[in-house]
């Protein structure tokens, strides 16, 4: 048998029989907590919201007697269309989905100015709203106890038209707007609006009318993490113009943080790709692997959305992602023939869909940061036990010591003494 060494005790050992003790007294160990990897959930939800009625026929005028009709014929529609009805049916989606970010499209507001100015003055300056579409969404959301904030808007196209009503000359202004709304319980650190420099312009009866596009982004802190979101509205009539937009698009969102975008990109599987696979080199679709109907077209029903049978033939309407950010569900709202709302028009019951695009609502874990792990605190040694510690410090050092118990060290100390 091997003679054990009773040289001096290390102050190593000495700490280390000081553990011992402890450990076998008060079953605690001095340690630290170690928080598993964490993330907050996000979700969002693109929409666009359609003014209802075909503006290209404008660009079709060959007068300005032809601009004054056909603006007539459509300010007549947008008085008689039933906005509160479809807005109501979006905000159910909303309420059912509960998104906690939702970007809209084409979420117009239409102004009427009844003493036409426009000959002298071309600027768009009307102000009566006839209809404001975001304004119908932020009240129907209101009115079904949920609470969101417009945290960004973008004007995009503003435009002035002088239109036949009643007799008389009309101006009729038309503002389009890409928004985001955000729960208004989560808190944002800053917001943007941008414009993009490439638009598509039109010769309406010698001046030019640009149809602008553009995105907003809002920003966001999830338990400490940075996370962007934003809303895009990419040019539907031009190949060309849009790819433009989406490479604007690509350059101007950040990269130093999570982005998840969504929008209207008029792109995608079904029908013209190639701004959408210009995003989906930087961007993941969580759509394009889901087994759920995510991947289905999403554009477009009948531009008075009276159609029976559902139109949808392209998939348009996307929620990407970029960057340390996670999908974990997706899914299309307001396809289904269900989602049709029952409305009275001109006094005949009739069904409409909600718009002319579907929904995309898509959910995501964003990781967040790991806590500043903390000590677990142990109990304090009585004096006996401090006295006991002091006392094992001077005992020889058998092999290991784990899973030695306070008697045995006792023990040792008693014989110790006696020797």
């Amino acid at each position: 048998m091997r003679t054990p060494d009773t040289g001096p005790v290390s102050h190593s050992r000495r700490a280390l029989l000081g553990g011992v003790a402890g450990l076998a007294v008060n079953q605690t160990l001095p340690s630290t907590a170690l928080a598993a990897p964490s993330s907050a959930p996000l979700s969002v939800l693109t929409r666009n919201l359609y003014l209802g009625v075909d503006l290209s026929k404008l660009f079709d005028a060959t007068s300005m007697n032809d601009v004054r009709h056909i603006a007539g014929e459509m300010l007549d529609e947008i008085r008689a269309h039933p906005y509160e009805a479809r807005v109501d049916a979006i905000a159910a989606e909303i309420e059912t989905s509960q998104p906690d970010v939702v970007g809209v499209q084409e979420a117009a507001h239409l102004r009427v100015q009844t003493e036409s100015d426009f000959s002298e003055s071309p600027i768009p300056n009307a102000s009566t709203t006839v209809v404001d579409l975001l304004d119908l969404l932020a009240s129907a959301l209101d009115d079904r106890g949920l609470s969101y904030d417009v945290a960004a808007e973008t004007v995009t196209t503003d435009i002035e038209v002088p239109a036949d009503d009643d007799g008389g000359t009309t101006d009729v202004r038309l503002t389009d707007r890409t928004a985001l709304l955000v729960r208004s319980d989560l808190e944002t650190t800053g917001s943007r609006s941008e414009t993009f420099d490439n638009a598509l312009r039109y010769r309406v009866q010698g001046a030019t009318v640009a149809i602008q596009r553009g995105f907003c982004q809002v920003d966001l802190s999830l338990d400490g993490a940075d996370v962007a979101v934003a809303s895009a509205h990419l040019e539907s009539a031009d190949d060309d113009t849009r790819l433009d937009q989406a490479e604007e698009l690509r350059d101007e969102l950040p990269t130093d943080r999570p982005v998840v975008l969504a929008g209207d990109l008029n792109s995608g599987p079904g029908g013209p790709t190639a701004a959408y696979d210009l995003l989906t080199e930087s961007f993941a679709d969580p759509a394009s692997d889901s087994e759920s109907d995510a991947a289905d077209p999403t554009c477009c029903q009948a531009s008075d959305l009276r159609n029976e049978t559902s139109d949808l033939s392209r998939r348009v309407d996307h929620v990407l992602s970029r960057g340390d950010v996670d999908p974990t569900g997706v899914q299309r709202v307001g396809a289904d023939p269900d989602s049709r709302v029952t409305t009275a028009v001109d006094g005949e019951s009739v069904e409409l869909w909600p718009a002319d695009h579907a929904g995309v609502v898509a959910s995501f874990a964003v990781p967040t940061p790991t806590p500043t792990p903390t000590a677990t605190p142990t109990e304090t040694a009585t004096e006996t036990e401090r006295q006991e510690e002091e006392d094992s410090a001077n005992l020889p050092l058998y092999g290991t010591v784990a899973g030695v118990g306070s008697a045995a060290l006792a023990a040792l100390v008693w014989y110790r003494k006696r020797a």
